[in-house]
């Protein structure tokens, strides 16, 4: 393994892997951090917590005193159900922590600021164990994924009203998936396959935004981030049934290119009185650029027939045709001792993925998410808990659009719990 990618692949197992199902918008989680997350995942028009570099840098000006540090644990625990024609399964259930990690430092005339943050926003997979099929027989059936960032960010305060930011950083990416497909492009167009994919890569990452303060009680922020796009190397062992009793196996080196959408956000905070705040942010997902398909790249074949059957490389493609989605995120905030804050908050958006490609290794079928919040002073630190609920209705494909029908007659469910840990300090 090339060095970039096994610092790539340790940042990913520091960043928890989320190698379990992290469904939310999609993909992308519905907040990060017990903070933004217990407030319904809103943060545009606040500085108050690390996971702001991710959010919008441009409130890194706006954070009192001199900046805050910042180190916790998301940690997500799934339930998917699967269930066809010959299986009726639940996906195993294990909790997966990822940290969250932030600095963020204020110039002495409090018109700069920069900061350093680790994430992991974004994942997917479930894991079946062995799914039964009366043309592959009995296989292992599971994916699993995770997008980390690592963040430098700077902010600049332009008025006393209006401040900016920009984060550019690395963003590091791990997927993986083994089980059953049948292909869909050519040379094999309709052949059953046993696949076991993985790869690993980094592609650059980043976003910039900017808050206004309308009133003194009043700020908005508005963010973007950037689409990112990974080709992920690593190797593939494939197993092709070519007819009865002529199977084609190889192992190949395989390029996977997964695309993290762009977004747009804008969000309020207002302050109804020093003690209670309320807000809400709308996201915009670019999941139809994005998602439209994966492609899978062989090349470099173990068996000497394959050449002679095919041209080499051979692209693999797996579409998808996920359409743009929309978050709506609700937070409240109050402030009950100087001591204790609550918070609570629900989010809603559409799931992107469409009855004609929904498969068990990509679903993203998740709609609502309440969740809990609440921080307490220990002296000079903050002790911050959130908890979030998030669920979706049970989607049923009665004829799959991809070829083949391999999920015709197929039902999913999925629910996710998230348990939030971290410790704030100012300095």
């Amino acid at each position: 393994m090339k060095l970039r990618y096994a610092w790539a692949l340790l940042f990913l197992l520091a960043c928890g892997s989320f190698v379990s199902v992290v469904r939310a918008d999609g993909l992308i989680r519905d907040g990060v951090g017990p903070i933004s997350t217990g407030r319904g995942g809103t943060n545009q028009g606040f500085a108050d917590n690390s996971a702001i570099i991710l959010d919008n840098p441009a409130a890194m000006v706006n954070v009192a005193g001199n900046g805050p540090g910042e180190a916790g644990v998301d940690t997500v625990i799934t339930s998917v159900g699967f269930s066809d024609p010959f299986n009726d399964v639940n996906s195993k259930i294990r909790p997966i922590p990822a940290p969250v990690l932030g600095f963020i430092k204020k110039s002495d005339d409090e018109r700069w600021a920069w900061g350093l943050g680790a994430f992991a926003p974004a994942g997917f997979g479930a894991s079946y164990g062995a799914l039964d099929n009366p043309v592959t027989g009995s296989n292992l059936t599971r994916s699993l994924g995770a997008m980390g960032k690592l963040l430098p960010a700077l902010s600049f305060r332009a008025t006393e009203r209006l401040s900016l930011g920009l984060s550019v950083g690395i963003g590091f990416s791990y997927a993986s998936f083994d089980g059953p497909l049948i292909l869909q492009t050519a040379p094999f167009t309709g052949a059953p396959a046993i696949l076991d994919v993985e790869g690993t890569g980094v592609a650059p990452v980043g976003g910039f935004g900017l808050q206004y303060d309308l009133t003194p009680n009043t700020r908005i922020g508005v963010a973007y981030t950037e689409q990112s796009n990974f080709w992920m190397h690593g190797a593939t062992n494939a197993s092709v049934i070519l007819g009865p009793g002529s199977v084609l196996e190889s192992r190949f080196n395989s390029k996977v290119q997964i695309k993290w959408p762009r977004s747009v956000a804008a969000g309020i905070k207002h302050d109804l009185c020093p003690h209670r705040r309320i807000s809400a942010d709308v996201i915009w997902y670019d999941w139809s650029q994005a998602f439209s398909q994966i492609n899978l790249l062989l090349y470099a074949p173990s068996n000497p027939v394959v050449p002679l059957l095919t041209d080499v490389p051979i692209k693999q493609v797996l579409q998808l045709n996920w359409t743009d989605t929309v978050s709506l995120r609700l937070g409240y905030e109050e402030q009950f001792t100087p001591l204790d804050t609550f918070r609570c908050g629900y989010v809603y958006h559409s799931s992107p993925s469409p009855d004609s490609t929904l498969n068990p290794y990509l679903d993203g079928i998740l709609e609502h998410a309440f969740s809990l919040g609440y921080s307490r002073w220990l002296g000079r630190a903050s002790l911050n808990l959130a908890y979030q609920y998030s669920f979706g209705p049970q989607r049923y494909v009665e004829t799959s659009g991809l070829i083949g029908g391999q999920w015709d007659d197929t039902t999913l469910d999925a629910e996710a719990h998230f348990a939030m840990v971290s410790f704030l300090w100012p300095f």
